[in-house]
């Protein structure tokens, strides 16, 4: 079963269908999925907003835990054999399914000590803070836009580990953080970069925005780097404003600051070995209590509309935070 987007829309535009899955070709492994990430994403590309889903017909959905039910020689040589529970990113969507046919090198396993549950809100969410700070480089001091957001806190949290400053946009601290942590700049005041740049001496070292926002360069430094992990446009004009956007970033590559763009999909479909570490990692992060992920709340597959609907109301493709709602295709759905 799959819930598919056949229409660009509000949630009647999701269909539940039973669905022929083809058999695994040459190493690719059975996944029968237990919980998938619902999220911005999912509800941007639903409206007909986002870049990489420019025609309806596909099924939503990222990142995902489920249990291996065939293995391949790739997927025993990574350790992965029939039975064991995985989680990874799909550099297409295609999650929000009951079972999956998919290569394992995207593909890790989940701790024992971790629920199916938490696992499943952290591979997009996760590797996006992470990579966004890797891209980031040496710079001491880092300002996260939406730092209280499912990526926002996970960078704070990566980077307060590295022993960097943060400096975040937000009115409260992240879950399991506090203001001696993390400085809180207030978005509402017009002159906030100038209240970066203050507080840091000149302007941040790096940034971490998921806006797309000009505002964000005049708060970093001349020899500081933006990092571009979304692109917020205005209503009905989000696919071409992110597409400008992008485009605009890329330019700037080499300006002062220079800019990039963190776009996860792409890099876990070319960089697969560096992917799966980074992912295992964040993983036991999380078993081991070094790392807080959100809580997840569950809702039932075939509540999907529920999901989606409580995602509208809650404005997360308006803040193009990637999201961190689950479901669990045995009967259940968290966010």
């Amino acid at each position: 079963m799959a819930a598919r987007v056949v229409r660009f829309g509000d949630p009647s535009a999701i269909a539940l269908a039973h669905e022929t899955l083809r058999r695994p070709r040459g190493n690719e492994v059975l996944v029968r999925v237990t919980h998938a990430a619902l999220g911005s994403t999912d509800v941007l590309a639903r409206r007909g907003g986002y870049v990489l889903q420019p025609v309806p017909g596909f099924v939503p959905g990222y990142d995902f835990v489920g249990v291996l039910e065939t293995e391949s020689a790739v997927s025993a040589a990574l350790g992965l054999r029939t039975g064991a529970r995985v989680a990874g990113v799909l550099p297409r969507m295609g999650a929000h399914a009951t079972r999956l046919v998919v290569s394992p090198t995207f593909l890790v396993a989940v701790p024992d000590a971790l629920t199916s549950e938490a696992a499943a809100v952290l591979p997009l969410n996760g590797v996006t803070a992470a990579l966004a700070l890797r891209y980031a480089g040496p710079a001491r001091s880092v300002l996260i836009q939406g730092v209280t957001g499912a990526v926002g806190s996970l960078a704070a949290q990566l980077a307060l580990r590295d022993g960097r400053t943060v400096l975040g946009t937000g009115t409260t601290p992240p879950p399991g953080l506090s203001a001696a942590d993390v400085t809180l700049v207030d978005y509402r005041d017009p002159h906030w970069p100038a209240s970066v740049r203050e507080q840091t001496g000149g302007g941040a070292d790096a940034a971490i925005d998921h806006t797309g926002s000009p505002l964000v360069r005049e708060a970093v430094a001349l020899s500081g780097v933006v990092v571009r992990t979304a692109f917020a446009g205005r209503a009905g004009h989000e696919r071409d404003d992110a597409v400008r956007g992008s485009a605009e970033a890329v330019l700037r590559r080499f300006g002062h600051p220079r800019e990039i763009v963190c776009s996860v999909p792409f890099w876990v479909l070319r960089k697969r070995p560096e992917y799966r570490r980074m992912l295992t990692g964040l993983l036991a992060d999380v078993a081991e209590g070094r790392l807080r992920a959100f809580e997840p709340e569950v809702i039932a597959f075939d509540a999907v509309w529920a999901a989606h609907r409580a995602a509208d109301a809650r404005g997360w493709a308006a803040r193009s935070c990637w999201g961190c709602e689950v479901a669990d295709s045995s009967g259940r759905r968290a966010r």
